[in-house]
């Protein structure tokens, strides 16, 4: 018994190390190498493991599967995309349970790759976040004996922690995607708001002190003309105002439109 304890406590503390492992990084491609790596680690800390498991994660894209991260497949398999047929990679992610296959040459979605002809036996874990898939997890062994209940537990606590670490993944690409977006935009904006005054009030204002300096000598050779130039001034100033204002206003906050 204890020795049994140990055990348990030993199992624990590695689960509770992968799941730390998953946790610390928010690179997508690091968190599906780290699946594969942990799980196969996790499996020796449990007792004796394959050492040659074939292993793969497959995630939807389109109206199919892709290997997004393997081990031990050659590049022919992982360029294939794989269709559900009723195996039991559908069947993995029609109940959100780990799936065993004992005969993976006959099972119509396993056999899609070579690597897992050789294998006696395989499971398919699904990585499901509440009711959305995100794909698979399948692992093989040439061992037929690999897969116990606690070997199955493992590898379920890791594929939940996966998700969750790529749940969080995706989050901080939308939200770096966000950022990179806003900055683009404001970026632009103050492109255009620089061309729009270089154009416009600029110009304007700059017309403006011309016709001063001319009212000004104007105003001793022909002061009569000075009114209507005067007045010629005014209009000009009050266009470049409404022009200033009219720019003020297309910069408001847009939340003020509602």
């Amino acid at each position: 018994e204890l020795q049994q304890l140990r055990s348990t406590r030993e199992q624990a503390r590695a689960i509770f190390e992968m799941a730390s492992t998953l946790s610390a990084t928010l690179n997508y491609q690091h968190i599906l190498d780290s699946v594969l790596d942990v799980s196969v680690l996790g499996l020796r800390e449990f007792g004796p493991a394959s050492t040659r498991m074939v292993s793969a994660v497959l995630l939807f894209a389109g109206s199919g599967l892709r290997v997004a991260a393997s081990r031990h497949m050659d590049m022919f398999d992982e360029k294939l995309p794989l269709e559900l047929r009723g195996g039991a990679i559908s069947d993995a992610l029609a109940t959100a349970e780990p799936v065993i296959c004992h005969d993976t040459n006959r099972d119509l979605e396993i056999s899609t790759y070579t690597a897992l002809h050789r294998c006696k036996i395989a499971v398919a874990v699904p990585l499901r976040a509440g009711f959305e898939n995100l794909g698979v997890a399948v692992f093989g062994s040439q061992d037929a004996g690999l897969f116990a209940p606690e070997h199955i537990d493992l590898l379920l606590a890791v594929c939940n922690q996966a998700t969750i670490a790529l749940q969080n993944a995706q989050l901080f690409e939308s939200l770096r995607a966000e950022k990179a977006r806003i900055v683009e935009i404001e970026e632009d904006a103050r492109k255009k708001l620089a061309r729009d005054l270089h154009d416009g009030p600029t110009q304007s204002v700059a017309a403006i002190a011309m016709r001063l300096n001319y009212i000004r000598t104007l105003f001793q050779r022909d002061p009569v003309r000075v009114p209507e130039e005067l007045e010629k001034l005014e209009e000009m100033a009050r266009n470049t105002t409404k022009e200033i204002r009219h720019m003020l206003f297309t910069l408001r906050p847009l939340v003020l439109e509602t």
